[in-house]
């Protein structure tokens, strides 16, 4: 079975880091792999990232 999680928001939200906890807790505990892909824009803080 396949599942897909997306994570969204601006940066300084934790988009990035909630994106591979939720990965790596997924392949841990559940005997699955997990592949993580992440996108930023240049901005450090207040642009729009994404955790697929």
């Amino acid at each position: 079975m396949r599942h897909d999680i997306r994570v969204a928001g601006f940066g300084g939200q934790g988009v990035i880091l909630a994106g591979l906890l939720i990965g790596k807790t997924a392949a841990l505990y559940d005997g699955k792999e997990a592949v993580f892909t992440q996108s930023y824009g240049p901005e450090a803080r207040g642009g729009a990232s994404n955790a697929n």
